[in-house]
């Protein structure tokens, strides 16, 4: 996209869209932002129509990126948890240019190339480093779901995302609150590292931990409760540390040793009890690199733009 185009970019989640315009004399920060509820619309399509129809755009041929909830494979992606799924194919029909997609936490990994020091609040004594070419970082984004992406140094010197399904592997539990939320799920099926580390995660872990007493339905109440409810602290004590085993194992796999960026509305509500020393301990219980992995800083991320941001960036690139 040269520097006078207008280009177009998307943040297509489980239950919403957001559509933001990018490029031209205002840059690369996303304007016109507008949101649209998957309830509201039968396909991905009619929604993209609308947005283009308030924007006076509707004609136009507009280059594009989207910042898609599933894995960005093929013309045709599923997106997970949603009845929507998006065509490729059908988007250029209507851009007539052929958009690009990636997973919306890939995106936000991009998104972190163009931010300074005020945008992260650093957990723990290491202080934040911000993103360069030359090192490795991860991000792990807890909301409805979670999301796991990388940003490697390649050999050309440039940094490139890797897009991941991380949420899904196994849940490995590890102490009696956490086998017990195993047995709790067991018979849902097979349980993954999402199961916990989500919104729904929460919820599920304190009726697991309430042992058929009361229950919360959503999970702002559980991280309210926390600190006064016994079952709601203890829901997120096992959280922050299962969030704390996930991430070292994610920077042992990724060789992220530059950096952790947490994003999502959960992190930042459970920032308080991220900063408790369970937490450290969890990411750094790895016996041949506790040393490197109590050098690596984990952050959170203060901004709820990062997909549109991430998908701007990538535009502006090509």
């Amino acid at each position: 996209m040269s520097g006078d185009e207008v280009g177009l970019v998307a943040d297509i989640g489980r239950q919403s869209v957001r559509f933001a315009l990018t490029g031209g004399s205002a840059g690369i920060a996303p304007r016109d932002l507008r949101s649209y509820h998957t309830a509201e619309h039968a396909t991905f399509t009619s929604a993209l129509l609308a947005y283009l129809d308030e924007v006076g755009l509707r004609d136009s041929t507009i280059a594009s990126v989207l910042a898609v909830a599933g894995a960005a494979r093929g013309d045709l992606i599923n997106l997970t948890g949603s009845r929507w799924y998006i065509s490729l194919s059908g988007v250029e029909a209507v851009l007539r240019i052929r958009p690009r997609a990636l997973n919306e936490c890939a995106a936000t990994a991009l998104a972190l190339t163009t931010l300074t020091q005020s945008a992260f609040t650093p957990i723990g004594a290491q202080p934040t480093r911000l993103v360069q070419p030359g090192g490795n970082y991860v991000v792990v984004s807890v909301g409805t779901g979670l999301g796991v992406a990388a940003l490697v140094t390649g050999t050309d010197g440039r940094l490139g995302p890797v897009q991941t399904e991380a949420g899904h592997i196994s849940f490995s539990p590890s102490g009696p609150d956490e086998e017990k939320f195993a047995a709790y799920l067991k018979v849902r099926g097979p349980a993954s590292a999402e199961s916990l580390l989500s919104a729904p995660g929460l919820v599920a872990a304190y009726a697991a931990l309430a042992d058929g007493g009361k229950t919360l339905a959503t999970p702002e109440e559980v991280t309210r409760a926390a600190g006064r409810d016994p079952v709601a602290t203890a829901v997120v004590r096992m959280f922050a540390g299962y969030l704390g085993a996930f991430i070292g194992d994610l920077v042992l796999a990724f060789g992220a040793w530059e950096g952790v960026y947490l994003t999502g509305p959960i992190t930042r509500a459970l920032q308080v009890h991220l900063a408790d020393a369970r937490f450290r301990h969890r990411i750094e219980a790895k016996d041949a690199f506790r040393r490197q992995l109590g050098d690596v800083p984990v952050s959170i991320v203060n901004r709820s733009d990062l997909e549109l941001l991430g998908a701007a960036a990538l535009l502006q690139q090509n």
